[in-house]
């Protein structure tokens, strides 16, 4: 993630953005408890937010699909990144990037952020509001329709969780998106359908290492219950055994901070020495948390969910299926390369 923000950096000076008088340059502002609706809108002065989601949908076959839709924003410029997998496949049918300099909306505004031709927006719509996303691609188009099916859940205390040692950062989910989807590939129109996961996180933590590298876990079970696991990594990869953020949501929506969690990789281990030496993905895990009665073993719904960002490096995102365990699907990203 550093590479990340070095790349945003260099970007937006290529394209005009002048960097500040080291005098000018402002404190940056205090982590607040979430307050919603008004902090889905961009939070300018933070080093580092982002609003996410991913999910799986099909088409009108049968056919699935995972879906990665993100803009990552610093003080210098935005980045955004689209991409739509083929399960069955692998193959990443859909991928574009895009940066521009960095945000000029005002705190409080509606969500409204536009990376190129690729947007994010969150409008007043029923009792939660709805998100969209449109990204045009060297092919077409991808659109994405996300309405939240449950309350918004808050991390931590009031939306406020620690950043691995990084300090604070601002963190709340939507667990269970209906999405409604339209691809655009040449002249073919294929309208897709499914469920998904939003997150929006901001902070000033993106210079501190370990806390740009986790693993994460999104999983929504079949019963109604969601579950949230976030553990941070140091420089070499492993665990940090006390920094770690947890969510359990009831079926009936109560929300539950948990106090601790294993997460143990499972075979197959992928090399992947392009990425770096001594660079490996797992492709399974098993979580437990044994104050939920919860034990889970996944398994990766297609070996190739690989995410490659604009000259930020290659992070694992992807779809899983719990074969052992409640049933469910779950969603993982493993940043340990960035």
């Amino acid at each position: 993630m550093r590479r990340l923000l070095l790349v945003l950096t260099l970007l937006a000076v290529c394209a005009g953005v002048a960097a500040a008088p080291a005098a000018a340059v402002n404190v940056p502002p205090a982590v607040q408890p979430v307050v919603l609706p008004r902090d889905h809108a961009p939070h300018p002065g933070f080093g580092m937010e982002w609003w996410y989601s991913a999910g799986r949908i099909e088409d009108r076959g049968g056919r699935a699909y995972s879906y990665f839709a993100t803009i990552w924003s610093t003080p210098a410029a935005l980045l955004a990144h689209v991409n739509l997998i083929d399960l069955s496949t692998g193959e990443t049918v859909v991928s574009r990037d895009q940066v521009a300099r960095g945000l000029t909306a005002d705190a409080g505004s509606p969500l409204d952020v536009a990376v190129g031709d690729t947007s994010y927006r969150w409008r007043a719509s029923g009792a939660r509001g709805v998100f969209t996303v449109h990204a045009v691609t060297p092919t077409g188009r991808l659109e994405l329709r996300l309405t939240p099916r449950r309350a918004y859940v808050l991390h931590g205390r009031k939306g406020v969780i620690q950043q691995g040692i990084g300090g604070p950062s601002a963190y709340y989910s939507a667990t269970r998106l209906a999405v409604r989807a339209t691809w655009v590939d040449g002249s073919t129109t294929t309208p897709l359908t499914g469920e998904g996961w939003f997150d929006h996180q901001w902070g000033n933590f993106q210079s501190v290492p370990s806390a740009m590298r986790w693993d994460w876990f999104a999983c929504r079970l079949d019963d109604g219950r969601d579950l949230m696991l976030y553990r941070f990594l140091d420089t070499k990869n492993q665990p940090l055994s006390d920094r770690f953020v947890g969510t359990l949501v009831s079926k009936t929506g109560k929300v539950r901070h948990l106090d601790g969690f294993q997460v143990q990789e499972r075979a197959p281990i992928v090399p992947r020495p392009d990425l770096g030496a001594g660079v490996e993905f797992p492709l399974g895990w098993r979580l437990r948390v044994p104050e939920a009665s919860l034990d889970l073993t996944l398994k990766t719904m297609s070996q190739r969910q690989f995410i490659k960002i604009l000259g930020a490096g290659t992070i694992w995102e992807g779809a899983a299926k719990i074969v052992r365990g409640p049933k469910g699907l779950c969603f993982v990203e493993d940043s340990r390369t960035l």
